[in-house]
């Protein structure tokens, strides 16, 4: 076995550290790689690209031969983006390969899909693996190397010089830099499903400090259990009407930061410390006694006047209004949290799908949201006055 020179090494060594852009990136995307579908493409770019760095130090004895590590971001990008990733960044790396051409083209092409593949496979195995992490990353590393069986592609003296000159550094390198490259990729992959973990199972939202659906319901258990006159009968759901106004003139900050104050004013207004909640559409949620639920108009009044009778203060010096929308839901079992749990996400769905026909009716007659369309006007003159409406509106509130 021949080895390579210390030049042709030191190459190697610099392409060992190109990959390491591939951990930088991967880190910045991975908490979204699961939840958005356009994460894996977008990463499979960046591998792709750095398998034409990878190409840009070859170690070429014959014309159009390339030998390096392109094969590593492939295998990588099959082990951990997905499908997806994988099938952007062989589209970029066959692109680039067959753009350089040479009698070894089609053996780098082929090497190219064996490579991608070895990972694809392992990405689908790994979980069923009964090894531990590193052992689990070695098999991958080894099973890359069936990029190798490509060389038979080429032509015979080309062949031979590969397997007795390239093919023990590159199965060595392979060996090496796949699992440590894994490693930092599998430690940032276990990182941010750790984060989404920990999000998910959050009791109380780290803004609002109003309780998840879950611990929620829990608390309502623990409230109905408490005493006889506290026997819970029901929720209800207080939505904040001006959230978009809010969202789109100062951001998501200043819709958390009304809810919070929404928070304080109904724990000061109900006094007896029953349990707020959030759901998924950004509702706080309510507990209601068996005795409230027989009339609940005194509480609704109660509630939408702590609401309204303060407007809300942003950057310390603009007032803004609050208005809420009231609705109430019976529970059925509300000594049973996971229950509670349903009837919750039954009422949030049942209010998405009321929102959606909504929609689809006022975009059926054409008329806005938030009113008919007057007679006389166009509906372009129409629009083009209520924005521009929304507009000085706007200034004037942030007008000191």
């Amino acid at each position: 076995m021949a080895f390579v020179d210390a030049t042709v090494l030191l190459d190697f060594v610099s392409s060992l550290a190109v990959l390491g852009l591939l951990v930088l990136s991967f880190s910045a995307l991975a908490p979204a790689l699961r939840s958005g579908w356009y994460v894996a493409p977008v990463l499979g770019v960046f591998f792709g690209l750095v398998v034409g760095l990878q190409m840009s130090m070859p170690l070429s004895p014959t014309d159009g031969v390339i030998v390096d590590m392109r094969q590593v971001p492939i295998v990588l990008a099959g082990a951990f983006l997905g499908l997806r990733g994988l099938a952007v960044c062989l589209c970029i790396a066959i692109a680039m390969r067959v753009s350089i051409g040479g009698v070894g083209m089609p053996a780098g092409v082929i090497g190219m899909l064996l490579a991608g593949g070895a990972g694809y496979a392992w990405g689908l195995m790994r979980h069923r693996l009964p090894l531990h992490d590193i052992g689990k990353l070695i098999i991958l590393g080894l099973a890359m190397n069936l990029h190798m069986l490509s060389a038979f592609v080429a032509p015979t003296d080309i062949m031979r010089w590969y397997f007795s000159e390239a093919a023990p550094t590159i199965f060595l390198l392979n060996l090496f830099s796949v699992p440590a490259m894994g490693c930092l990729l599998l430690r940032e992959e276990t990182l941010a499903e750790r984060a989404a973990f920990l999000s998910a199972s959050a009791k109380v939202d780290p803004v609002t400090r109003l309780l998840s659906a879950p611990a929620f319901a829990q608390e309502v258990a623990h409230f109905h259990a408490s005493q006889e006159d506290r026997r819970i009968a029901g929720i209800i759901a207080v939505t904040l009407k001006t959230s978009s106004w809010l969202r789109r003139t100062w951001g998501d900050g200043s819709v958390a930061q009304a809810l919070g104050v929404l928070r304080l004013r109904t724990g000061a207004t109900l006094g007896d410390q029953r349990p707020l909640g959030i759901d998924a559409r950004q509702r706080i949620l309510i507990p209601v006694t068996e005795t409230e639920m027989r009339d609940l108009r005194p509480l609704r009044h109660a509630l939408r006047r702590c609401a309204s009778a303060t407007p809300l203060t942003v950057d310390d010096t603009i007032q803004v209004p609050l208005a809420v929308l009231i609705e109430n839901y019976a529970l059925r079992h509300p000594n049973a949290p996971d229950e509670t749990t349903k009837d919750i996400q039954r009422a949030s769905a049942t209010r998405d799908a009321g929102h959606k026909r909504k929609a689809t009716a006022q975009q059926n007659t054409h008329r806005p949201t938030d009113a008919p369309m007057p007679k006389g006007l166009c509906h372009s003159t129409y629009h083009r006055l209520f924005h521009e409406t929304d507009m000085h509106m706007r200034r004037a509130l942030k007008r000191p």
